[in-house]
This record gives C-alpha cells, structure tokens and sequence, in this order.
C-alpha cells in the first residue's frame, strides 16, 4: 500500500511539475527536489526514515555542484532534454539548495506525519 501511495505521489509531482515549473520561480527545483525524495522512498521503502532525508539531499546537492562543472563531455550531455533535466542546464545557484533542502523537509515531515496516522489507525 505504502509503495502504490508514493507512486501516485511521484507521478503527481510530474504533472505538477509539468504545469508550473516555469511559471513560478523555484518551483521546478522544489518540485525536482521532492519528486527525488519520493522515488528514493518508492525504491528503497523499508531503509531508516533519516537516510530518507539524507540521501536524496545529498543527491540532488551533487547535482546542483556539478553544475560548476563545464567540461564539453558534460555540456554535451546537457543539451539531451531528459538528461538536462536531471543534470541541470549548467548554472550552479545556492538558492537552489535552499529549493532542495526545503522541499526534501516538507516531503520528510509530510511522510512521518502520514506514517504515523498509518501505524496509530492499525
């Protein structure tokens, strides 16, 4: 059940993305950031609830300081649209880690706020 929730979770995160990521400044970060904390969760569901929080942080921090990166190999893959996605479109910005690090908290209290209704209504 756990898993069928994060999967909806992760596929309305896309559509929201898809929807509002250039129309509100920093939403498309937040929302990447979020949409990595949920697929890490969906993929890995039973690991301790503070390497949820530590890893896709971690993650998506990596990508954001690889973007300081502009060797010709990297930038060739940055211009693949699903890989600039992923990668970022080469532009290092520390508002973005504030982006992630809020969006992979709410999503990381929103979860333990749902796990516990879970665990106290079985």
């Amino acid at each position: 059940m756990k898993r069928i929730i994060l999967g909806i979770t992760c596929v309305f995160i896309i559509l929201l993305g898809l929807l509002l990521r250039s129309k509100v400044p920093f939403m498309g970060d937040f929302l990447w950031a979020a949409l990595i904390f949920f697929l890490f969760s969906f993929v890995f569901l039973n690991v301790p609830r503070r390497y949820q929080f530590i890893i896709p942080l971690l993650f998506c921090y990596f990508i954001e300081f690889t973007q300081l990166v502009h060797a010709p190999w990297i930038n060739e893959l940055r211009e693949n649209r699903f890989l600039q996605l992923i990668l970022g479109h080469g532009v290092f910005g520390v508002l973005d880690l504030i982006a992630y690090t809020s969006a992979i908290l709410v999503s990381y209290v929103i979860t333990g706020i749902i796990e516990r209704r879970i665990v106290r209504y079985n």
